[in-house]
This record gives structure tokens, sequence and C-alpha cells, in this order.
């Protein structure tokens, strides 16, 4: 407790007094709780509490640095001038960035005459490099979508002056990418992009305000690439968010550069700091985000003057947080999701500043620097792999009072055999605790608080210029440069992977990533197998689904209910079966869903679905045949579950839910047109039961999603099994049959579909279709381009749906804004996909049961434990 007014012996007198016999210690510099002073010992030797001592050390290193003299803020000056001259565009480069963009509005607009181009980005505030993309966004009037505009762009692009256009309608932000040939410069279209289009103006505005931002924002760019840190798809932080670093330190300063205020059209004259020169802004810039702003504690928000703390956000600690100035919600750096690139970060200021903050020789070239640099950097990482050395005299007491052999039993030992343990123990603990609670714990007796060992390394390198057995360095050999080995010690930052979290590689390296996953040629099927898939697929059929004698149970229990809660609770409610109790693939066990209606209600508009729910559910425990009745209210579509006693199933009931019953129609159809239809559906069922793949309240995906599937292939199958029953109809319109805002038309009469003479062409036996399908979803169907939708034959992008950011798209057939596959993690999504990878294999290989037995069903056997075995393995 730092503000104990006892002294410390004393203090550790009392707590090692009887009175306190479950005293805990805390490591300061850690923040760690330790349970006794063997555990403070065992502590201290950790690689984090020795990195945390070295940090600490470096930081009171920097903290003591004499204030620069006014040639070296010269010397830096230079520097920094230099590399934003170097490194930044002309005005003749701003010019061609902006004929470029005429001349590409100029060919858009022949075809989209509506539409018209802006420039945005880094080109417009300014803080561009010479190499840097020109970014166009397309504006468009309301009667277009942003996917039919770019969708339109690419195509117009392809066929003018631009070359290498192609597109990535899967990035945060759809672009199409071309590159003018005239300069050769790439271009970025994007479409709508109003909130980067906001941002700019704002950042422009700034820059025109405060001209030395410029040259401050391309310094710390360039810095940024040297140590790369601005690559987002390494788990960097994007280009524009080092300006708005800048801009934030700029506001933050004592006396303010820049002010806080947001829109170009405020008019304001600010003239602090104008004669503060470029060098020392930059050397106030590495130690503002160095030594003085809290990192992990606050938010980089250039619209505020008070610091914003992470508790009103509720953005996690322990990485950069940068508030995008026109989307509040955004943080800029949440590409940054690593701690390891967090504090390679927090090591690259810390280099910059000890750089740029002490005096630096001209004439090296760079060479001894280097070579400095690349010896901190190796003595970084073999840091944690030795103990330091001290000259400490309380350290070298504990090491007499020790005095063990190697072979010996460590003091901390828990097992407390050590004889010399008890002895020792007094002066150990007093010497340790002085050791981690004194307020200079960090440091040793070193004058310049190093270590011995390091201080001898230190002179040993101290060669270049910066030592002071050289004596001071002339203002006229004063020369700094922006060199990679310099800001980082020969350390590459560590990449990590977003799919399996694991460090040294990219998500597009992933080896978790099933299309990573080589899939090998399966041999042909032969007429022995075939006959063995067909029997197993129409087994799963015919052992698990309802007999007509379970289906009329099923109609009982539902009248049963109805007559019961029209006697007891409102003689104009209806009941409905819907679900797969009657879409032709539920199981025997399978729940009974059941909406209620009432007469005289079209819809639930007027009703309190939640006060009917609970006032149903106080009704139906009067029910004798009824047990576990529940109401859930606060569901999307409140329910109340129960169980009906004397035949064991379970089911729930729901309020209008009339578009389900229209779906529960349709897959009944469906069902009805084909006997595969229900046999596939029902291998399908029972293969993601086995491979634990079909539980959407556990991240996967439903039965119905599952049931999509399996219809969207037979209609996608050349020569297609099944028709597209809502693209079945006469004349050039869709007819319309509106239910809760969406059209529920579909064609349904089954004595005209049966004749259909498509419905014919296809003569694949079930075990063919089968293993086709799980061949279809792993070799030939795309989950990143394309939706799993069975309204229409033409296949339907990702990229129209708008739902890009989904691993699994699955359309609801009537409600299109409703994504089966919303729920699904990119985990969860390789797990699925490796199932039917195994599938694949598994179904793709012949194999024969042993003569004599049932082969059904020790084929089955194979299955499930095969499926079973295979998906847990991959979870």
């Amino acid at each position: 407790n730092p503000n104990c007014s006892l002294s410390l012996r004393s203090y550790l007198a009392k707590t090692q007094s009887p009175e306190y016999p479950n005293y805990q210690y805390i490591c300061k510099l850690c923040s760690v709780h330790i349970e006794n002073i063997q555990g403070a010992h065992k502590h201290i030797k950790e690689k984090r509490h020795k990195k945390n001592i070295m940090e600490k050390q470096e930081e009171n290193e920097l903290r003591a640095l004499p204030p620069p003299s006014a040639a070296q803020l010269w010397a830096v000056n230079a520097a920094v001038l230099e590399t934003a001259r170097q490194q930044g565009i002309s005005d003749e480069d701003f010019e061609i960035r902006k004929t470029v963009v005429s001349r590409m509005e100029i060919i858009i607009q022949k075809h989209l005459t509506a539409c018209s181009l802006r420039l945005y980005g880094s080109c417009l505030t300014r803080f561009a490099f010479k190499t840097s993309d020109i970014n166009i966004d397309v504006t468009y009037p309301p009667s277009m979508t942003q996917p039919e505009v770019l969708i339109q762009v690419l195509e117009i692009l392809k066929n003018t002056e631009f070359s290498e256009v192609e597109s990535d309608f899967h990035a945060k932000v759809p672009i199409v990418f071309c590159r003018d040939v005239s300069s050769g410069l790439m271009c970025k279209v994007s479409a709508g992009n109003d909130v980067a289009c906001l941002t700019t103006n704002h950042l422009a505005a700034l820059s025109k305000l405060e001209p030395r931002l410029i040259s401050l924002v391309l310094a710390f760019r360039y810095w940024a690439r040297l140590c790369h840190i601005d690559c987002q798809a390494e788990g960097g932080i994007p280009s524009y968010s080092f300006a708005l670093m800048v801009i934030f330190f700029l506001q933050q300063r004592k006396d303010p550069i820049l002010p806080v205020y947001l829109g170009p059209w405020i008019r304001l004259t600010f003239n602090v700091g104008k004669d503060v020169a470029l060098g020392q802004l930059w050397l106030e810039l590495l130690r503002f985000y160095t030594l003085e702003f809290a990192l992990e504690e606050y938010i980089i928000s250039i619209r505020l003057k008070d610091l914003l703390s992470r508790e009103v956000k509720n953005w996690p600690r322990r990485r950069l947080a940068i508030e995008d100035p026109f989307a509040l919600k955004r943080n800029v750096a949440r590409s940054l999701n690593s701690q390891m690139v967090f504090e390679y970060i927090q090591e690259r200021f810390r280099t910059a500043y000890k750089y740029f903050a002490c005096p630096q020789k001209k004439g090296t070239g760079g060479h001894q620097t280097k070579k400095k640099a690349r010896a901190q950097g190796v003595k970084l990482e073999e840091a944690g792999k030795k103990e330091p050395s001290s000259t400490n005299k309380d350290e070298n007491n504990i090491k007499a009072e020790k005095s063990q052999s190697d072979e010996e039993p460590d003091s901390d030992d828990e097992d407390g055999s050590d004889p010399s343990k008890e002895r020792n123990e007094s002066t150990l603990d007093t010497r340790l605790m002085d050791m981690l609670l004194s307020e200079g714990n960090t440091l040793s007796s070193s004058p310049n608080g190093l270590l011995d060992s390091d201080r001898e390394e230190e002179e040993e390198e101290e060669d270049n210029g910066v030592s002071e057995d050289d004596g001071p360095v002339a203002p006229d050999d004063l020369h700094y440069v922006f060199d990679k080995m310099i800001f980082t010690c020969g350390k590459p930052p560590t990449v990590v992977c977003s799919i399996c979290k694991r460090d040294g590689h990219l998500k597009d390296e992933c080896p978790e990533d099933f299309k990573k996953i080589e899939l090998k040629p399966l041999p042909p099927m032969n007429d022995r197998f075939r006959e063995i898939l067909d029997g197993l697929c129409k087994l799963c059929y015919y052992e698990l689904s309802p007999t007509h004698a379970e289906q009329q149970r099923r109609e009982q229990i539902l009248a049963s209910l109805e007559r019961f809660i029209r006697k007891e609770y409102n003689e104009k409610a209806q009941l409905c079966l819907f679900g797969s109790s009657k879409n032709g693939f539920g199981f025997r066990d399978s729940d009974l869903d059941i909406c209620m209606t009432l007469e005289g209600h079209e819809t639930a508009e007027k009703l309190n679905c939640k006060e009917i729910i609970e006032g149903l559910a106080k009704v139906l425990k009067k029910h004798t045949g009824l047990r576990n009745i529940l109401p859930i209210t606060t569901a999307k579509v409140p329910i109340v579950k129960f169980e009906h006693k004397q035949s064991g199933l379970e089911g729930d009931i729901s309020l209008y839910n009339t578009l389900a019953q229209h779906n529960t129609r349709m897959l009944a159809t469906y069902a009805a047109l084909d006997p595969r239809v229900q046999f596939l559906g029902y291998t399908m069922k029972v293969f993601a039961k086995r491979c634990d793949i079909g539980d959407a309240s556990r991240g996967s995906l439903s039965s119905y999603a599952y049931i999509l599937m399996v219809l969207y292939f037979l209609q996608q199958r050349q020569p297609p099994v099944i028709p597209v029953l809502q693209e079945i109809f006469d004349g050039n319109t869709v007819p319309q049959r509106l239910v809760d805002g969406w059209n529920a038309f579909f064609f349904d009469d089954l004595e005209d579909l049966v004749t259909l003479p498509k419905l014919t062409l296809n003569t694949e036996s079930v075990g063919e279709l089968w293993l086709g399908l799980l061949r279809f979803y792993t070799e030939e169907f795309d989950f990143k381009e394309h939706v799993i939708s069975i309204r229409q034959r033409k296949r339907l992008t990702t990229f129209e749906k708008q739902w890009t950011s989904k691993c699994i798209a699955i359309e609801d057939p009537f409600d299109l804004n409703h994504n089966l596959g919303a729920g699904v993690s990119r985990k969860m999504t390789n797990f699925i996909m490796k199932a039917f990878i195994n599938g694949r294999k598994l179904f793709g290989t012949p194999f024969y049961p042993v003569p004599g037995t049932e082969g059904l069903n020790i084929l089955k056997k194979h299955f499930s434990e095969n499926g079973q075995v295979q998906g847990q393995d991959q979870r």
C-alpha cells in the first residue's frame, strides 16, 4: 500500500505477526496477487516480471533524457521535412490524380448518367504517399443500390483504358480495383461511402488550417510503414488512423496546435503554437505516445477535448482504440486484435523516441546506429532467457543466505522439504519485500538504472557518437534518418491468425481453414456400392419417419388441445401444426410446433402477445395431460413450451406464426414431388445429428437449414430433380400472396407438377445423389460468393444480399431478410465443412459389409460411428 504510514520494515513485521495469517502480497509492477513470500521469490524469476522490469528501466531511462538542444531540433526538423518531401505527393502528383478521376467519371457517366465520382482518402487530405492508391467514390440516386452500381461499374471499366480490373465485394467496404494505364496508379472505386468522405473532408480542412500537420502525418505514416504496423491484413491498423493519432496529439498538447471541432464550415483562428518547430512537434508526438498518453486506458478521439475512457464504449483494454469521428461505434484500430502486436507497437514507440531524443552523429550513414539497434534487438529477445545479474547489496545477501547447490531443491519448493528454508525465511522475507515493494524496486544501483550486465553491453556498443566518452556531438555532425533497422531493431511484428488465434500465419494461410484441405479424387462408383448407399439413405427414412398412426396421434393431440383451450381460455382460438410435424421431414420424436390464431384477427398487430402467452400458460397448467409448462416471452417469437405426458412429445405454441405455415406447406409440396427428396432430407438430418452440427442453439445450423441445402442441391443438379416452385406461374409477373409483408406465393398444384416433363430427366439413384450432394458443397459451391436460395434457379450472390460478412448464407424462401447462417461463426463453419469433407471421403470410398451379416445394419453402424467420431475430432 503506497499510502501506508508505516516504514517498510515495521510494515513487514506487522504483516508477519499472527494477526495477519492470510496476508497476500502484490507486485505493483505486474499488478498480480502473490500468496506468500515464497511465491514472491518465484514471481521475480518469471519471464513476465523480468520483461516488465526491463520496460520500467527503459521508461525511466527515457524520462531521464535531457531536453534536446536547438541544433538537435534543427536536425530532427530536417529529417522530418525531407521524409515528407520524398514520400508525399506534390501539387503535380495531386493534379494527375484529379485528372484520372475526371477521365473515369466521363467513362462511367456514358452508361450511368445519374452517377458522379468524387475523390476521397489520403490523396484529398494530402497525406498520401507517391505510390498511394487513388480512392474514388461513386454517388448514385436513391433508385439504385450499392451492389447494382458496383456490379455495373465493374463491367464498364473492363472495356476501357483501365487495366487489371477486379473486384473485392467481400471487403468491409466493397470496391472495384483497376489500374490507370497512363499514370500506373491503382484506383479503388467504392459506392456510397459517405462516412469515409466526411472524415476525409474534415481531415483536409484541418490540414489547411495547420500546414505542419501534413509533414507530421507523412513522417508518422512512413515510420509506421517501416515498422510494418500499417497492414490491416496482418493485424496492423489502417493508414488514416495515424493521421487521427497526430491530430489527437496536437489537440491534447498543453498548448494545443489544433482545435477540437467538426466540420469545415467553421472558421477559427488558432495562433497558439505557431512558433513551435516541426522537429520539436515530432519529438513531442513520439514522447506523447511513449510516455504520456495511456494507450491501454483511453480512446483516441479527435471530436472531444476531454479524454474518453474505454468504459464509455465498452471497448476492450490493453489494445489500441481509435474512434472514427463520423462513425462513433467504429474502432478504427479494431484490426489490431493481438496483444503481441500491440506490445510490438509500444516497443517501436520507445525505440523511435530514444533514437530522435538522443544526439546522433552525421557521416556514419546510420551504420553504427543500425549495429546498436541490431544488438538491442538481440538483447531484448534474450532477456527472458537469462536472469539479469545485479550488484545490488540486498540481492547478494539473499544469494549468500540461500547458499544451495544446483542439485538441492529451491527454497521456494512447495513441499517445504528444504531444511535451510525456515532458518533463512525471516531475512529472505525482508530482502525480497525490499525488492518488490520499495519505490525503486525495478532499478539496480547503477547510475543510469541499467543492470550491470546490460550496462557493459551498452558501453561496448556506444561507438556511434552518443557515448559521453566521445564528448558532445557538434551541431554540424547531428543527423537523423528514417531507417527500418533503427526503428525495428531487426524484429518483425508477430502476425496472428483471426481464425485460429495462433501466431505465425495469416487467416489466408490458416491450416484450420477447410479450404486448405486437399480433396483427394474419389474412385468411380460401382453398382454394388451404389445399391448399398441407396439402401442406407432409404433406411434413414424408413426407420425414423413417423408412421401413419403416429401422425394421426399428433393430430389427435392437437385437436384435444384446441378443445381444451377453447373451453378454458378463448372460444375463438384455432390451432394448427407446422414445422417438422407437417413438412414431410419430421422424426418420430420431433417436437410439436403449434401456431395459435384467434377468429376475427387476421394478424397479431393489435394483440398483446406477451399477455396472451402468459395467460395461456396459466390455463395449460390445469391440463392434466400436460406437464413442464413454461412461458418464454422474451424470445423473438413468444411461445409456451410443454410436454405431453402420454406420448412424451415436447411442443410449443406460438401466436400468428403464419409465414411458417406457408413455409411448411411448400416443403411438404417438394417432399411429395419425388421420393428421393424425402430420402435425402432424412439422410442429411441424420448426418448433421451424428456429426453434432445440427443444433442452432449451440451455434451451428438448424435442421430446417439443412433441408433447404438439400432442396437447393436438387434444384441445381444437372438435370434438376425438382423445380423452383416460386418461379412457376402464368404471365410475366409473380402472383402476390402477402403474409406478414412478404410474398408467400409458390406453385402448389401437385397434379400439374408431377406431369412436368423436366422432372423425369434425372434418373440418378438416391445414393448417387447423396454423394453428389456432399461433393457439391465441398467441391463446387462457393460459400463466400453465393447464397443458398431455393426461390430462384439463378445463382444469388452474397454481395447482392449484402451478406458478405457471413461465412454461410442460407436465405429463407419467404422472409428474404432472414439468413439462417447468420449465427454461424467462422470456427463453426470450418467444423461444419470438415464434417462434409469427411462425409465426402467416407461415402465416396466403397465399403462392403462382411458377407453373411446384415449389410445395412453394419453400414448404418459404420456411418454413425465414423460420422460422429470424425465430427468430434474436428471440434
